[in-house]
């Protein structure tokens, strides 16, 4: 019987298929296995991950109950220097860079950035080399704006001459000697052939009165002249009745002369030029005021140009002004800026501003354009003048008068303005000649490597020239531009600066930057965006100020 069970058992086994049931428990084994795989891989990488912080958490809690406490309240607080804030520790002790004593704060607490100084960043020289950062030191450039608009030749309004009809009543133009425009005429040349009754009557008056003053010259009592009249006072009333209607006085003795009165009087021409307009024609009538010709001394022309609003305070009267036209190209026409409109063309948004120049040739004609080129130093311009005047005080340097002076003569290191001797024994530098002391090693590169930021020389700036800074060295974020300056190595703060207007590839400085400051001339976009992305970053830049006196807070390590 035993027997024959397990012969049923082993067929069972070797050629009968598993049950469903038994299906379900392979696959429930199987998974099984494999979750228990994946936990153990999980836990083990958990604790590879978090290891110092569970070794932390074990002998916080392993250790007697007073010792954690001071640890506690260490592990709260950390060691700065004030000088130097990139460097940081978590003991007591003196600051590898300058020797001052480390001060203690609060771990995490944010120290107020100085005045103007939006950001701080700490780079490492790796960092700064892959980086493609370069820096450079800014001083005085004599930078100039320049302004190029377009303008057009005009008559000088100071030698248009318009000559009118004066003659009483109607004339007839008789005869013209200039019927067309553009001739040239003299001053005293006849132009025209006027005939008019009034005038002719005039002149016949004129006669009269002449002729009657010579006849009554022989009366030589006052009591004939007093019962006669005095004949002189007609000639004279003759003569100024003639004038007022035009008559020049050499006109006057031509007739008195001939002793003819013609009934065609010439229009002269009052200056020498060209006739630029002819309003008649022989044979037209003409009234009292009616304008005959208009006549324009060429010898000296305007050259009048359009500025916008916004170039308005780069263009002063007397400043140099140049103009090139394309009838004469790679010719100059200099002259200086004699006029500005005190009225803006609400249309064009533009002001007329003109300059005179000598054209004794005749060259320059009337309506040609012109390209006009104003150039100003940006020293002179009085917008420039007016916000250096308001911005904020320099930096104090110390002023050396002496070649060498004593510790106790100097008293204050010239770079950290701290007391000689607070940091160790004060350090003797030699700088342009002179000997200088410094408070620690840090300052020894500073102040020779930028002398003129913390001394002071009495060396006035450069005429004509201003403090710049390259373009590439200012990153405008629309409300403020900032410019980073490396006040140690890989130290570089962002300062907000107010610049002028472009000049080529510089920016003139208004405030914000001084002569000495090293500045990131390449990769400050780089140093802007590391600042943004460091812890406390975007705290720094999340509310922009427009004003560069305003503080801001935040500080920025790497």
């Amino acid at each position: 019987m035993s027997a024959s069970s397990n012969d049923r058992a082993n067929a069972h086994s070797e050629g009968a298929p598993p049950t469903r049931w038994e299906k379900v428990r392979l696959v429930i084994k199987v998974v099984e296995l494999r979750l228990r795989f994946v936990a153990l891989m999980a836990v083990t990488g958990l604790t590879f991950a978090y290891w110092d912080e569970l070794w932390n958490y074990y002998d916080k809690w392993t250790r007697p109950a007073a010792e954690r406490v001071v640890a506690d309240a260490e592990h709260d607080h950390e060691y700065y220097c004030p000088m130097h804030p990139s460097v940081v520790q978590s003991e007591p002790g003196n600051c590898p860079i300058c020797g001052m004593p480390l001060s203690k704060r609060k771990r995490g607490r944010v120290e107020a950035l100085p005045k103007g100084v939006v950001a701080r960043l700490q780079l490492s020289p790796m960092r700064v080399a892959q980086a493609g950062i370069r820096t450079a030191e800014i001083g005085y450039e004599p930078l100039a704006e320049t302004v190029s608009t377009v303008g057009f030749v005009a008559f000088d309004e100071r030698n248009l001459k318009r000559i009118s009809s004066r003659t009483k009543g109607l004339a007839r133009v008789e005869k013209l000697m200039v019927d067309f425009t553009g001739t040239r005429v003299t001053a005293g040349q006849p132009l025209a052939e006027l005939y008019s009754p009034e005038l002719y009557q005039a002149l016949r008056e004129l006669l009269l009165a002449r002729r009657t003053a010579a006849e009554t010259e022989g009366l030589r009592a006052s009591l004939g002249r007093n019962a006669l009249g005095d004949r002189g006072d007609f000639l004279t009333m003759s003569r100024e009745k003639l004038a007022l209607w035009g008559v020049a006085p050499e006109q006057v003795e031509e007739i008195l002369a001939s002793g003819k009165a013609d009934y065609r009087l010439p229009i002269l021409a009052p200056i020498g030029g060209v006739v630029v307009r002819k309003n008649v024609v022989e044979g037209q009538y003409v009234s009292e005021g009616d304008a005959l010709f208009e006549v324009a001394d060429l010898s000296r022309v305007w050259v009048q140009a359009q500025i916008y609003e916004d170039q308005i305070d780069r263009v002063r009267i007397g400043q140099e002004v140049q103009a090139t036209v394309e009838a004469f190209p790679g010719e100059r026409f200099v002259g200086t800026v004699a006029f500005i409109d005190p009225a803006l063309d609400p249309t064009t948004r533009t002001v007329n501003v003109r300059y005179d120049l000598p054209n004794p040739d005749g060259r320059l004609r009337p309506g040609m354009y012109a390209t006009v080129t104003f150039r100003t130093p940006v020293a002179e311009t009085p917008l420039y003048k007016q916000r250096i005047a308001k911005a904020d005080a320099p930096r104090p340097r110390m002023k050396i008068t002496r070649a060498s002076l004593t510790v106790d003569e100097q008293k204050t290191c010239p770079v950290t303005r701290a007391k000689l001797g607070s940091m160790g024994a004060p350090i003797p530098v030699a700088v342009k000649d002179r000997k200088v002391w410094v408070c620690c090693d840090s300052c020894t590169a500073k102040l020779a490597s930028q002398p003129t930021r913390y001394l002071d020389d009495e060396a006035p700036a450069p005429a004509g020239s201003v403090v710049s800074v390259p373009e590439s060295a200012v990153v405008d974020d629309g409300a403020r531009q900032v410019v980073y300056v490396e006040t140690d190595p890989g130290v570089f703060e962002g300062r907000v600066v107010v610049l002028g207007h472009r000049v080529g590839d510089r920016y003139p400085v208004v405030s914000g930057l001084e002569p000495g400051d090293r500045v990131a001339a390449a990769g400050s976009f780089l140093i802007d965006a590391e600042s943004r992305l460091t812890a406390g970053g975007s705290t720094a830049h999340e509310h922009p100020t427009t004003e560069p006196s305003e503080p801001a807070h935040g500080e920025h390590r790497r």
